[in-house]
């Protein structure tokens, strides 16, 4: 009886584990960045208006393997509210200001215009691809999803593919109790972050 125990004791786990072990159900499909049905599409592609993922869908895109989640706010309001997933990659702080090129105290990336960007130093792209990868697909938010809009016209005219690259809006949306479980909050934190770029070669 006892080694009949112990056989069906291994039937049962290897069952169990054969159970376990069965494909993830497949992951929705993402939609393209942009919903052409809406108005403002027509006006402004990446604006989060426009996007196809937002404040009412991001539950179905959340966890993925495949996507890349980047928050462009400055660290300090990172640091007090962001969504789970999404690392902090900050905008005005590395990526633009529109005197960098022209302005040596500023360190980011790119002066000019977010459509009409001048890479600062020679390795610009290259640090922004590290940033934001382009060979993947990236979900990108800020406050209310106008630095993002500005980022990807920038994504853009450097040639990233827009077809990968998501406007999902601004953690100002993201405040319905429903997102209580996804959001870290913590509001007793302060930082005050300094921003440098090292070893790079001014244009």
């Amino acid at each position: 009886m006892k080694k009949f125990a112990i056989v069906f004791a291994a039937v049962v786990m290897f069952v169990s584990c054969a159970a376990n072990n069965t494909a993830a159900p497949a992951q929705k499909a993402l939609p393209a960045p942009t919903d052409m049905s809406k108005a403002e599409a027509k006006d402004n592609p990446f604006a989060a208006a426009a996007s196809s993922i937002n404040v009412s869908n991001l539950f179905d895109y959340f966890g993925r393997d495949d996507v890349f989640y980047i928050d462009l706010r400055d660290f300090g309001d990172y640091q007090k509210k962001h969504l789970r997933n999404f690392e902090c990659v900050p905008f005005f702080a590395y990526i633009y200001n529109a005197d960098a090129n022209t302005d040596s105290s500023k360190v980011q990336l790119y002066g000019g215009t977010p459509t009409e960007p001048v890479p600062v130093y020679e390795e610009s792209d290259e640090l922004l691809e590290v940033l934001i990868p382009k060979d993947k697909t990236v979900f990108l938010m800020c406050q209310s999803g106008a630095r993002v809009a500005m980022c990807m016209q920038i994504l853009e005219a450097r040639g990233w593919d827009m077809s990968k690259i998501y406007n999902v809006g601004g953690m100002g949306q993201y405040t319905a109790g429903e997102y209580a479980g996804y959001t870290v909050d913590a509001p007793e934190f302060g930082v005050n972050a300094t921003y440098s770029i090292n070893n790079v070669r001014r244009n």
